[in-house]
């Protein structure tokens, strides 16, 4: 009879089928012991990040639920050989539900996720290899990996969760513990919470986030949290909104920065910046992939101000910053710490130093060594491991004994190399203007430095108690060195190359010119009675040749119509010692003229001028000490500027040279 009603009744049949069938599914499943699946889901998980997985305790499935729950426990991924810790991952116990009914409309939800006591080791050695690059075997780069698209968790807890990081291009090392979870009820901004401490770089860190209850989470609801980090003298405060959770591709990130120096956000960011003094930043920040971008960057380092636009993008072989920057006003003295002079540090910045364990490797300037030439070293790791194209430009400055009003320059680092060009400092008449060069693809980096002086007005160079300088005229100049070394003092104590300076005409100081004579009665009344008077240049030449660090002059002279002022001597840029002397040769007959040169010894940081009472000047001519200086004054003239030699003064000097007749 039941199989009469089967064959007239198909759909009744059908219905049947399927009705056995789940119960024998459903009986299946309850019996079924999910533990065989082990080895056979550690393979799959093995295949799919390329990192050794098992799972060592029981894997229970509860299927009977809306929202049925997997709970794994013992799962454990290993690093590739090559890393110091043999475990990348693992946990005591995974449960992770699954919403079905939002999952029958497409949509990953996960009700619950718990770990407990997870553990995790990261590493990334200086070839590049990084263990969390999963896919391959070696943890090969993968420098176009978008970031990760998660589902949307309702209920997270991390219980026990140890981490540890070490990279090696980076040299951070940071261990740590995490605890997340989320306050039963609670339906303020602080509902959710994770806590992060430990050390980063032998000094403390401390991660702490806040969250709206993330039961309350839509597919394309916006989720906002806020993340307070401090790592040694950085403290970073954000606001961040999540436009899909958990899409972290697409972010809405504002925060405001602050430290003692730029440079140690290297640690967090992995980019090269410039040594600061304590700086103060505030931008929104928009998140689109592997691009960052704010239009809104403001802040400043030590006295300066600046504001402009930002973008870095992490995909390529390494990630690029590119940006347009304006200060309104420079505190030229704030940009030493990027040459490596040290920054004056605060007095609360040397009790937490004092308190705290000193960092493996040094990231600010140097310490003070009594040199004027800055000795830090350059990171070159850092430089190679990011490309930028940066434009900067300051409308004022601020610059102590020398007139400057404007600061620009077009940055470019690309493959190791980077170059400045141009440089300009304009000054309220005239530049300085020129090119910078770094070659940091070696380990002792190579570097080329042409920069030019052009149309300077020597008069407003004075100090506060001259009531008129002491000279007047126009400069112009050329400083042209190639060398190698780590450290500005380091390239400068290896470099080759000349420096040039032409004054075509001007005025000096009849003190000057008398005291280099020297005419004692002269120059000790224009002393006393500070008499302004000028003394006219019919042309003054300053030429260095530069060898391996010994700067040596070629020509120093300063043709006046009164005295004819010539020099030589050398100054050591390693040890940074000065042994000049400058004499004249007055174009009158004069009593009482001493024939001792004047010199200018001791050191760049701290020099002394005195008279050589034992060392008498040569007797000469004029037209003698102007024969010697013509083939090197008509060179450092091609030097700086070919259309010098038609200045009339200049040239002048040059034909009664040639022609061997006193002046």
């Amino acid at each position: 009879m039941l199989t009469d009603l089967f064959r007239t009744h198909t759909k009744t049949k059908w219905a049947g089928i399927v009705l056995l069938s789940l119960v024998l599914v459903v009986i299946f499943l309850s019996f079924f012991n999910w533990n065989s699946l082990r080895p056979a889901l550690g393979r799959v998980i093995t295949a799919k990040t390329g990192r050794p997985a098992s799972i060592d305790g029981d894997l229970k499935v509860h299927l009977w639920s809306w929202n049925p729950t997997a709970e794994v426990n013992g799962l454990s991924l290993k690093n590739p050989k090559w890393a110091d810790r043999d475990l990348m991952f693992a946990a005591k116990r995974i449960t992770i539900s699954v919403s079905l009914g939002r999952l029958l409309r497409g949509q990953i939800v996960l009700p619950q996720v718990d770990l407990l006591e997870p553990t995790v080791n990261l590493e990334r050695d200086a070839k590049g290899r990084a263990s969390w690059e999963l896919g391959t075997a070696a943890g090969t780069p993968n420098h176009d990996t978008q970031p990760v698209k998660l589902p949307i968790v309702r209920r997270l807890t991390i219980e026990g969760g140890k981490v540890h990081i070490v990279d090696a291009i980076r040299k951070l090392t940071f261990s740590g513990s995490l605890v997340a979870a989320e306050e039963s009820g609670k339906q303020d901004a602080t509902a959710f919470k994770i806590r992060s401490s430990g050390s980063l770089n032998a000094k403390p860190f401390r991660l702490e986030v806040n969250g709206g209850p993330l039961l309350d989470l839509e597919p394309n609801k916006p989720y906002t949290f806020s993340a307070h980090l401090t790592a040694s003298d950085i403290d970073l405060e954000s606001h961040i909104t999540v436009p899909k959770p958990f899409d972290l591709s697409a972010l809405d990130v504002k925060f405001v920065v602050s430290g003692d120096d730029l440079a140690n956000v290297y640690y967090l960011t992995g980019l090269a910046l410039p040594n600061t003094p304590k700086y103060h930043f505030a931008a929104t920040l928009q998140v689109d992939g592997t691009k960052f971008s704010s239009r809104d960057l403001k802040g400043s380092f030590g006295s300066s101000d600046v504001e402009g636009q930002v973008e870095v993008q992490t995909a390529g072989a390494r990630p690029k910053l590119t940006a347009k920057l304006l200060s309104a006003t420079l505190n030229i003295a704030n940009l030493a710490p990027t040459l490596g002079t040290p920054a004056p540090k605060t007095a609360s910045a040397k009790s937490r130093e004092a308190a705290k364990p000193q960092p493996e490797a040094t990231d600010a300037a140097a310490p003070d060594n009594g040199k004027l030439l800055p000795d830090a070293d350059l990171q070159v790791n850092r430089v190679r491991g990011m490309d930028a194209d940066v434009t900067y430009k300051a409308g004022a400055v601020t610059a102590p004994k020398v007139p400057m009003k404007e600061v620009t320059f077009h940055l470019v680092l690309a493959d190791g190399v980077l170059t400045i060009n141009p440089l300009t400092f304009a000054l309220d008449q005239g530049k300085f203007a020129g090119s910078v060069q770094i070659d940091a693809r070696t380990d002792i980096p190579e570097s080329n430095i042409d920069m030019r002086v052009q149309d300077v007005d020597l008069s407003e160079f004075k100090s506060a108690t001259m009531k008129q300088a002491p000279l007047q005229g126009t400069m112009l100049g050329r400083f042209k060195f190639h060398g190698r070394g780590s450290s500005v003092h380091k390239f400068a104590a290896n470099s080759d190359g000349a420096m040039s300076v032409v004054i075509p005409h001007g005025q000096i100081s009849d003190v000057v010119a008398e005291l280099t004579g020297i005419n004692v009665l002269k120059a000790l009344r224009l002393l006393l009675s500070k008499d302004p008077a000028q003394t006219e240049i019919r042309c003054g030449i300053v030429d260095f040749k530069d060898q391996q660090g010994s700067l040596n002059t070629t020509t120093v002279f300063v043709d006046t119509s009164n005295v004819l002022i010539t020099g030589r001597g050398k100054i050591n840029l390693d040890s940074e010692d000065i042994d000049l002397s400058l004499q004249g040769d007055p174009k009158k007959f004069t009593f009482l003229r001493l024939r001792s040169p004047i010199t200018l010894g001791g050191t760049l940081d701290h020099p002394k001028l005195g008279i050589d009472a034992k060392k008498l000047a040569a007797q000469g001519g004029v037209a003698a000490v102007l024969a010697t200086l013509l083939t090197p004054v008509a060179a450092a003239i091609a030097f700086i500027d070919p259309g010098l030699a038609k200045n009339k003064d200049c040239s002048d000097v040059m034909s009664l040279a040639n022609a061997g007749i006193q002046n």
